[in-house]
């Protein structure tokens, strides 16, 4: 590892600390319960140290054509799976929950169905 990987871990590691302590003491707090913004960092964290734990021993994987191949086809799975799931979501809400009345689950299943074929547009512009 180098000085900038190491700075790198150590404030990651500071961060997880720091608000992981925070987290913890909500347990203690009367009263204090978990909301949006705690969610929020609990996943962003757990984005990151996901990041840090699969390319960290492989960086020269991530360089070479396996590497881009690897991160190419999981960006689009992953479109597919939040795609998938906002439609589940919003199924289950438009029967179940709110009878078809939450506009902002059907923008964002609206904007995941057409942001695929908005960056491959963008993309075929750049390199054509």
């Amino acid at each position: 590892m180098n000085k900038k990987e190491i700075i790198g871990f150590v404030f990651l590691l500071a961060i997880t600390i720091y608000f992981g302590g925070t987290l913890a003491s909500y347990l203690v707090i009367e009263g204090a319960t978990y909301g949006f913004t705690e969610i929020l960092l609990i996943v962003a964290l757990l984005v990151c140290w996901g990041q840090f734990f699969t390319w960290q021993t492989r960086k020269e994987v991530k360089k070479d054509e396996l590497g881009k191949m690897i991160i190419r086809n999981s960006a689009y799975m992953s479109h597919h799976i939040v795609f998938g799931a906002l439609l589940f979501l919003w199924i289950i809400d438009f029967f179940f929950i709110n009878q078809g009345q939450n506009y902002t689950l059907f923008i964002a299943l609206c904007i995941a169905y057409i942001t695929n074929p908005i960056v491959q547009f963008v993309q075929i512009k750049r390199y054509l």
